[in-house]
């Protein structure tokens, strides 16, 4: 990824960051994004979030008719949805890394990857 650019972006599917549900916590993401950040250097990671439960609710049948939107694998306590996202946020600041690196993998690791292939 960082040879040609890339990012890569973090999961929030519990089942994806451990297999100890009792593990399950913003701080297991930045336990991911620092293990990125060794690998790949700073530049290269972001979040993806994939908030299924929204997604899936958004589109239109049928896509996800057979989809079970009360799947607890999806269940990740305080980031149910998008209004979570400071609780990465505030993880982040906790673990003492640089305003510069959090703004970075807030989005804009990203926003510099689309913006160098939109223009």
């Amino acid at each position: 990824m960082a040879a040609t650019g890339g990012v890569v972006c973090v999961n929030f599917v519990p089942d994806f960051l451990t297999d100890d549900r009792a593990k399950v916590s913003t701080d297991r993401i930045v336990d991911h994004i620092e293990h990125i950040v060794s690998l790949a250097g700073i530049d290269h990671v972001g979040l993806g979030s994939d908030f299924v439960r929204e997604v899936m609710h958004d589109v239109t049948p049928p896509c996800c008719e057979s989809l079970d939107d009360e799947d607890p694998m999806f269940d990740f306590p305080g980031l149910e949805g998008p209004a979570g996202m400071p609780l990465v946020t505030e993880a982040l600041v906790r673990r003492g890394l640089p305003e510069d690196h959090i703004l970075k993998i807030l989005g804009g690791n990203l926003r510099q990857l689309m913006a160098g292939h939109m223009g």
